[in-house]
C-alpha cells in the first residue's frame, strides 16, 4: 500500500516537473509588470514580465500601441517591426537582432508563449526611437516615437522662441548660449551691440514651424514682427529667418545657422492726422528737395540735413553715384504722414519716389525725418531707406 501512494506521488511530483519544464525559463520566477505607452495602459493576453533587468512583453500589442506595424514570418519564426524609417527585425530564440540592417546583441531572446510573440520591450521602443523607462518597481513607462518626435520639436521651436526674446531682452549672454559654440559668430556681437544701444526693440514671433526633422537636426521656418521703441517713428517690421538646430554633447537643441529670408515695413492704413498749415508746410519742403535732386544740386541737398543727421553722407554718396551714372527725373506725390508733432516741429513721412532714367522707369520709397531748426525752417534729420 505504501508502494503505492509512494509511486503515486512521484508520478504527480514527475508531471509538475514536466509542466515547469514546457514554461520558458525566461518567465519562470519573472514577477508580473504593467506596461504604459503615453499614459496608457497596454493591454495584453499574456502579462509582461521582468527579468534579467528586461520587459518581456507580448509583441503585438505593444507594437501597435507605439504606432508601429507588426509582421511574423512562421517559417523562419521572424518578427518584422516598422515605424517611419526604422526597421527592427527580431527572430525567436536569438539573442541578435537587426536594426535598420545593423546587428544589435540582446540580453534576453525572444520566445514564443501559448503561440503569442514575447520580445524584450525596451529594446523594441528604443531601436524604434521611443523612450521606456523602468520605474524601479512594477511598471514599464514608455514614450511613443510619435510623442518623443513632437516633443523634440517642440523643444527646438522654444529654443528659437527664447533666443529672439534674448534679443529683446538684450541678452548677449543667452543669444549665445542658443547657439552650438562652434557656430557661434563673434563677429555679430560688436553688430549687436550697437543696435542695442540705438534701438529698444519688442519682437514677437507671429509663425515658427518645423519644414525638417530628424533626431539629429531640425529646420525652422520662423517670421516675426519687431516693434522699435523710440520717440521719432519707426515702422514695425516683418521678418523671416530660417534656422537650423543640431543637438550638443548632452542632448539640447543648439542654433547651427539663421538664414535672414527677407523682410518688409508694416506701414499703417491711415496717415497720421495734422492741420492743412503743417501738411502744406511740410509737402513744400519735400517738393524742394525733389527739385534739387532733378537739378542734380547736391549742395542743396546737403543744406537741406541737419548738421547732426547721420544719414547725410550716405545720402549724398548715394545721390553722387546715381547722377554719375544716369540722367534721372525724380516725380513724387505728396508724402504720407507716419507721425505728426505740429508742438515741436517734428514729422515722419513716406515718400514714394517715381524715377525714369535712360534705361528704366522704377520707384523707391524712403522716409524722412523731419524737424524745424531755430528758425524754422525744415530739415532732415534722417532717412531710412524702405528697400
Amino acid at each position: 500500500m505504501r508502494m503505492v501512494v509512494l509511486k503515486q506521488k512521484l508520478s504527480i511530483l514527475l508531471l509538475i516537473c514536466m509542466a515547469i519544464m514546457l514554461v520558458p525559463a525566461t518567465a519562470f520566477g519573472a514577477a508580473a509588470v504593467s506596461v504604459t505607452v503615453d499614459g496608457t495602459a497596454v493591454k495584453f493576453t499574456q502579462a509582461p514580465v521582468r527579468n534579467t533587468n528586461v520587459t518581456m512583453a507580448e509583441a503585438k500589442p505593444l507594437v501597435a500601441k507605439i504606432g508601429a506595424t507588426y509582421a511574423f514570418d512562421t517559417k523562419s519564426k521572424t518578427a518584422t517591426i516598422k515605424s517611419g524609417a526604422s526597421v527592427l527585425k527580431l527572430t525567436v530564440d536569438s539573442k541578435t537582432a537587426v536594426v535598420n540592417g545593423a546587428k544589435k546583441p540582446l540580453t534576453v531572446a525572444p520566445y514564443s508563449l501559448k503561440g503569442y510573440i514575447i520580445v524584450p520591450a525596451e529594446f523594441v521602443v528604443q531601436s524604434l526611437g521611443g523612450i521606456a523607462k523602468w520605474d524601479g518597481s512594477s511598471k514599464l513607462v514608455v514614450t511613443s516615437p510619435a510623442a518623443v518626435t513632437k516633443l523634440s520639436k517642440a523643444k527646438a521651436l522654444d529654443v528659437v522662441q527664447k533666443y529672439l526674446q534674448a534679443h529683446e531682452k538684450e541678452d548677449l549672454k543667452a543669444i549665445q548660449a542658443a547657439w552650438l559654440p562652434k557656430y557661434w559668430d563673434t563677429d555679430s556681437v560688436e553688430d549687436m551691440t550697437a543696435a542695442f544701444e540705438q534701438f529698444d526693440m519688442q519682437i514677437k514671433v507671429t509663425s515658427n514651424v518645423v519644414t525638417a526633422f530628424s533626431a539629429s537636426q531640425v529646420t525652422i521656418a520662423t517670421e516675426f514682427r519687431v516693434h522699435y521703441v523710440s520717440e521719432s517713428y519707426l515702422p514695425d517690421e516683418m521678418v523671416y529667418e530660417t534656422f537650423v538646430l543640431v543637438k550638443d554633447s548632452a542632448g539640447a537643441w543648439k542654433i547651427k545657422s539663421e538664414d535672414f529670408e527677407d523682410s518688409h515695413v508694416e506701414l499703417p492704413s491711415a496717415p497720421a492726422a495734422a492741420t492743412p498749415e503743417f501738411t502744406s508746410s511740410v509737402n513744400g519742403f519735400v517738393k524742394q528737395y525733389v527739385a534739387a535732386l532733378n537739378v542734380e544740386d547736391t549742395d542743396a541737398i546737403s543744406a537741406m540735413f541737419t548738421a547732426q543727421s547721420e544719414s547725410k553722407e550716405d545720402q549724398l554718396d548715394y545721390w553722387d553715384e546715381l547722377f554719375a551714372d544716369y540722367d534721372s527725373v525724380f516725380t513724387v506725390e505728396d508724402p504720407f504722414f507716419l507721425s505728426v508733432d505740429e508742438t515741436k516741429g517734428k514729422a515722419a513721412v513716406l515718400v514714394n519716389y517715381e524715377i525714369e532714367d535712360e534705361e528704366e522707369e522704377y520707384n523707391y520709397e524712403s522716409i524722412l525725418y523731419l524737424s524745424k531748426d531755430s528758425e524754422g525752417q525744415w530739415k532732415i534729420s534722417e532717412v531710412l531707406d524702405l528697400l
